[in-house]
């Protein structure tokens, strides 16, 4: 299985990812131990993945965030603000403010001393949403949730740099529930018993990414809400800076849409003219040229929608789980009341 770096490199990588693993176990031996573990007045629900890429972890947020509003509590999303540049916030952060306005972002690489800040600061957040936080320990959790990508050979990957894994499979023995993701083709068993495998029990949930609309930016005209299904016929552009760029490719093509070209772009991609004036010319006379959120807000601070050749195409996306809703929802408010009873009770 290759990993983020050329396959040439195999007799390198290799080794170095059993150094890394050494180096992994030690950590987290130490975490373990309680070392450098800071514990909040408030409740901490962590979402992270086993894997570097993306396995939905904003829209999982997103929907827990949701969820949490809804259920009368006062949420707050702390992460590390990746592809952030000097006082400019990050992509994903940027995409939480524009999606879930009434939500404060905490982002910084120290999470503990900014989540200590915001608490001083705001009386109002009674618990914190820790995106990407399987890995980062330092802030202790009163559930830690872990994504697995049923569209990725998660299970039988190697660790960094030979593979993609940031810790081993058997890590998923410290987390509260595992939930998989992308399993547009349903549940599947073999990687049901894997996870159960390494982490003690099945999957809590399964879900899937659904488009609830797609946001169309034609030329001249405003901006409007289209079914996911306006894509059928249509020869499109797609440049998708995002962590896992095939599984949206595929959703597209399901649809009916034809790629014309595809113009790579990394995770986190910062975007600037002269990339766009390549963009530009490619999409003439296509279709339309189909982006993420994540990708529109960075792009629409540079480009004019009213001025570009074809259609700018976002796609909205939520998180639909399938089986297990409730049980997660459950799992939620145990957690919340029995961090709120200890809490009451004095530990810290």
């Amino acid at each position: 299985m290759s990993g983020p770096l050329p396959e040439l490199l195999r007799p390198i990588t290799r080794p170095l990812s059993w150094v890394y693993g050494r180096i992994i176990a030690r950590r987290n031996a130490g975490f373990d131990r309680g070392e450098r573990v800071e514990r909040f007045s408030v409740p901490v629900l962590s979402v992270g993945n086993l894997t570097t890429g993306g396995t939905g972890k904003t829209p999982m947020v997103m929907w827990l965030a949701q969820h949490l509003i809804a259920s009368g509590h006062h949420p707050a999303i702390a992460m590390r603000g990746y592809g952030a540049a000097g006082a400019e916030p990050g992509d994903e952060e940027r995409e939480y403010r524009e999606m879930l306005p009434d939500v404060p972002v905490i982002a910084a690489p120290e999470r503990c001393s900014a989540i200590r800040a915001h608490l001083k600061d705001s009386s109002n957040t009674n618990v914190i949403l820790l995106d990407d936080g399987f890995q980062h320990r330092f802030v202790a959790r009163d559930l830690d949730l872990v994504l697995i990508d049923a569209q990725r050979k998660t299970m039988r990957d190697a660790l960094l740099p030979a593979g993609h894994l940031r810790e081993p499979p058997g890590s998923l023995a410290r987390a509260d529930a595992v939930i998989v993701t992308r399993a547009e083709k349903g549940e599947d068993s073999e990687l049901a018993a894997a996870i159960e495998r390494y982490h003690g029990r099945a999957p809590l949930a399964w879900a899937r990414h659904r488009w609830t609309h797609l946001e169309v930016h034609v030329p001249g005209e405003p901006a409007r809400a289209e079914p996911p299904n306006w894509l059928k016929g249509r020869g499109i552009i797609t440049m998708l800076g995002v962590g896992h760029p095939e599984a949206v490719r595929q959703q597209v093509e399901s649809l009916g849409a034809k790629i014309l070209a595809d113009l790579p772009a990394r995770d986190h991609e910062r975007y600037d003219q002269p990339r766009m004036r390549v963009a530009r010319g490619l999409c003439e006379g296509a279709k339309g040229l189909f982006i993420t959120m994540k990708d529109w807000v960075k792009i629409r601070e540079i480009v004019d929608p009213g001025q570009w050749p074809c259609p700018i195409i976002v796609p909205r996306v939520a998180m639909e789980l399938f089986r297990g809703r409730r049980e997660l929802e459950a799992l939620v408010m145990d957690r919340l009341r029995d961090a709120g009873a200890r809490r009451t009770g004095g530990s810290r």
